[in-house]
């Protein structure tokens, strides 16, 4: 049969169950068209076909006989679509993966719109409908409804001026980012992962005959790496690479595994029974963590830990404890207590786990990998592999989304090494969008039995929060030893984090670890208190912390809001549909890399800057890019900005907010060194006088000269710069990453919600996003970072469970229809705020927002149900379910 893709034509035979996703990247080699979900969910994989969107991961190739498919490589560089450049300029992408989907439904939207109505802008209800078959788990659905209301109103219909505040947007919009999963190299191998069908077994034997035997399996492999014990459903048994998918698909199910089945844990209860099954029996020190970073020590009573940090983290717990419980029996107005619950949230990235890798002999290896953290990881694999970190090769040049479930060395990158070790040949390994949100990473679920004492004026006088973490077979809990770090000082506090182990899979760090589900019980027993005692929640706040300049400056901004001055009372208006707003206040660590070291180079070629990071998204490219340009005034997009290989100098990774922190301070010293180099050649090889930089170039006695003329001149030459410690929180100055710095960003979340007192759904409808922490570096990607944090946010509050089977231990939630992840039709009008104060000190005078952005979102949420409706939500996700049945409850 014969197609035509981007006008070329395509003659092939289909085999009876290829998709045309599988056409479009195998056969015509197109790989800007993602698999992200493989069920006609996310949209990533849209093409066009004669005109019409189309999900080409459930379109069979038997249906493009005689059709004309238009993919997003359509468009390239040199013809670039309207509605790409509306992406571009209007940073409607972050890591990029979803965009390709995005842009071929944009453009089949824009044809179609401006026929029917010529270039009138669209509603965003309009866009919603248009675009309702799309994810983007970045969340910058912000930029996306601006970008395609422009594109359609003509506004780039003439545009001939590339603009971006992205410096690798240009890439991403032509499907010419390559990510780990496009990796291709000669003769590659798939890999496929055999995964525990059981909670909790010894393996007794595992026989691999039958799948070797298969035509077209190059190796197999055993991934248990010498243990015989399986902690949970989907922990990986072993391994078959084969000459494609299918085949190792096929094998998998031929490998036997003869288990010893195990009694199980499945959820905190049950692990914290008396006769509870031991979840790790061979030892806690070998287990896996949820953590970003070191973890606490702790004394383990079976499968319960408790963190052995009490002593640090409370003040005079004994007196906190005695303060609430006489409150209670005395004036029981002044305490607040109950169990707050936090769901296991899925990191959901679009580009799955994912890896390439290929033996260059015995003791090298070249890997690919997805990931947040190149430097760690190639430590990572060297110290498992048993090589020299100069023995391992590891780049990740574009990454799917990562939101710090892509840390450390796990299990597909594994899978990958070993496999291609016995096969002797490349091996890919992509997890499934089951495996993905099945087994891969989550954010660990949080039980918070919390009371807060407060005076009778809501002056706080004790606190207690005993936090359980259900992170899975990984340790890792911190929301109540964190909150130490946070609260005031005067306050009495009785403050312990337990992790409870369970055989389901394991937890990793996810955008603020812990800290979403400890402001998801602070600040509601804060918002309860002053109810209770009739106190407006912006006063009770600044009783909380009086003297503190930058807190009551951010609680001044949300006094200006008048959507804030003009709220009501709580359960104040009648009928069906009923708003109300909430506020909620968060902190986050001042976090950076001290071991950071950027090096700028400059030679006839132009300005490169080398750093062994990394981009998931977050903008690190465009970060490092804009301090070039702060210092020289150089076109951002003349830059060769040579990041995503670990042999490059020492880089953060992704994760805690500490990249820009990191990076910008760091590349600004640099590029100046450069700038003086130039300019001293300027003067000495092309005689210029009186020569003093401007943007783009230099002034001089006779007028301007641009960069790229001295460049041309000039002898090569190299810069480095190291970003160095700061004063830690204990006024110490420590040279190890992560650095912790003695500051500490803040920031206030008021949310308005529409609640459906009759079907439960709750609509946000504006969120009011203030955040203090210093100098914003960038502040594109700055308002990107807050849109996304504020979506992801919500996600958490209203959409966002991992749900088990209690008797097998699988994951029910294994889809993208039965996870839910916010669409664009749920983002609400998103106001931003920035307090640029107060962070003089700190090198680069700013520190990291992206956790911020995110933290106080769900508390603010259920505050303002219960402003809207006098009911209060104590669990995540606030289902529909849980609205009506609590509406009941309300007198």
């Amino acid at each position: 049969m014969q197609t035509t893709i981007n006008g070329q034509p395509l003659a092939f035979e289909p085999r009876h169950d290829e998709t045309a996703l599988e056409v479009i990247r195998e056969r015509a080699g197109l790989t800007g068209t993602k698999l992200a979900c493989g069920g006609g969910i996310c949209g990533a994989c849209t093409v066009r076909v004669d005109g019409v969107p189309k999900c080409s991961c459930l379109l069979p190739a038997t249906q493009l006989e005689g059709k004309d498919v238009r993919t997003i490589e359509e468009y390239g560089r040199s013809n670039l679509h309207p509605v790409q450049r509306a992406f571009m300029a209007n940073d409607g992408l972050q890591c990029g993966f979803c965009t390709p989907g995005f842009i071929n439904e944009g453009i089949a939207f824009y044809d179609a719109w401006r026929a029917k109505q010529g270039k009138k802008r669209p509603l965003p209800h309009e866009i919603a409908v248009a675009m309702g078959g799309h994810l983007c788990r970045c969340a910058a659905y912000v930029g996306i409804y601006a970008a395609i209301a422009q594109a359609c109103a003509g506004e780039f219909d003439d545009v001939a001026e590339l603009v971006a505040p992205r410096v690798d947007a240009l890439a991403k919009v032509t499907g010419e980012a390559k990510y780990t999963v496009d990796v291709q190299f000669p003769s590659q191998l798939e890999g496929k992962i055999l995964r525990s069908a059981h909670p909790n077994a010894r393996v007794k034997a595992v026989d691999f005959s039958a799948a070797q035997a298969l035509e077209g399996v190059m190796a197999v492999a055993d991934l248990l790496e010498g243990k015989t014990h399986v902690h949970y459903v989907g922990q990986p048994v072993a391994g078959v690479a084969a000459v494609d998918e299918r085949t190792a698909e096929a094998a998998l199910k031929l490998i036997k595994v003869d288990y010893d089945l195990l009694p199980a844990a499945l959820n905190i209860a049950q692990a914290m029974a008396a006769d509870a099954p031991a979840v790790f029996p061979e030892g806690k020190e070998k287990m896996p963590t949820a953590a970003e970073g070191s973890t606490f020590p702790y004394a383990w009573e079976n499968n319960v830990g408790r963190v052995r940090m009490g002593l640090v983290t409370s003040r005079r717990a004994g007196a906190a404890d005695r303060r609430i419980e006489e409150a209670q029996s005395n004036a029981p107005q002044n305490v607040v207590e109950h169990t707050y619950r936090n769901a296991q949230q899925v990191h959901t990235a679009l580009e799955p786990h994912a890896a390439v890798a290929k033996w260059n002999g015995p003791q090298a290896v070249h890997v690919f990998a997805s990931t947040q953290g190149i430097t760690p990881l190639r430590a990572a694999i060297a110290e498992h592999f048993d090589l020299d970190k100069a023995q391992v090769t590891l780049e990740s040049h574009y990454i799917g989304g990562g939101f710090g479930g892509k840390q450390g060395l796990y299990e597909e990158i594994k899978a990958a090494i070993i496999l291609a070790r016995q096969a002797n040949q490349a091996v890919r390994v992509v997890a499934s969008r089951l495996e993905d949100l099945a087994y891969t990473s989550l954010r660990p679920g949080v039980v918070s039995q919390t009371a807060v004492k407060t005076q009778a004026d809501g002056t706080p006088d004790a606190i207690k929060m005993h936090a359980y973490g259900d992170g899975g077979v990984a340790n890792g809990s911190s929301a109540a030893s964190m909150y130490s770090l946070m609260a005031p000082r005067s306050i009495y506090r009785d403050l312990q984090d337990y992790s409870v182990l369970t055989n389901t899979p394991p937890g990793k760090p996810f955008r603020a670890p812990d800290a979403p589900a400890q402001r998801w019980a602070i600040e509601q027993a804060i918002d309860e208190a002053a109810y209770k005692q009739n106190l407006d929640p912006v006063t009770i706040r600044r009783r909380w912390d009086p003297d503190h300049a930058i807190k009551n400056r951010l609680l001044d901004w949300v006094e200006t809001i008048p959507a804030w001055r003009e709220r009501g009372k709580v359960n104040g208006e009648n009928g069906r549909f009923k708003r109300g707003l909430g506020l909620a206040m968060a902190q986050w660590l001042f976090i950076y890399n001290p071991n950071t070291e950027v090096i700028v180079s400059s030679s006839p070629e132009g300005i490169k800057v080398s750093c062994a990071t990394q981009d998931i998204g977050n903008g690190t490219r465009s970060s490092i890019a804009q301090a070039v340009v702060d210092v020289m005034g150089i076109d951002p997009h003349t830059l060769m900005l040579d990041i995503g290989n670990a042999d490059r100098p020492h880089g953060p990774i992704a994760g805690g907010s500490q990249v820009t922190t990191s990076v910008y301070p760091t590349t600004y010293a640099a590029t100046e060194q450069v700038m003086g180099h130039l300019i001293q050649e300027a003067a000495n090889k092309m005689g210029l006088k009186q020569v003093t930089a401007v943007k783009g170039g230099v002034n001089h006695s006779n007028g301007f000269t641009p960069w790229a003329d001295i460049l041309a001149v000039a002898a090569p030459f190299s810069a480095s710069d190291k970003r160095g410690n700061e004063r830690g929180l204990l006024g110490l100055r420590i040279n190890v990453p992560p650095g912790i710095g003695m500051r500490i960003g803040h920031s206030a979340i008021v949310t308005e919600v529409e609640v459906d007192t009759r079907l439960g759904k709750i609509r946000p409808l504006n969120v009011w996003s203030g955040i203090a922490v210093g100098r914003i570096f960038v502040r594109d990607l700055a308002n990107s970072q807050m849109y996304s944090g504020v979506i992801q946010g919500l996600g958490y509050a209203l959409y966002e469970e991992k749900v088990y089977d209690q008797q097998t231990g699988h994951t029910l939630s294994s889809n993208l229809n039965d996870y839910r992840i916010p669409g664009l039709g749920d983002t609400p009008n998103i106001h931003l705020h920035y307090d640029e104060k107060g962070f003089e000190e700190v090198r680069g005078q700013g520190i990291g927002l992206s956790e911020l952005a995110t933290i106080g979102v769900a508390a603010s949420v259920s505050n303002a149900v219960f402003h809207a409706t006098g009911w209060r939500p104590l669990s995540t996700p606030i289902t529909p379910h849980d609205v009506v049945t609590g509406l009941k409850e309300v007198k």
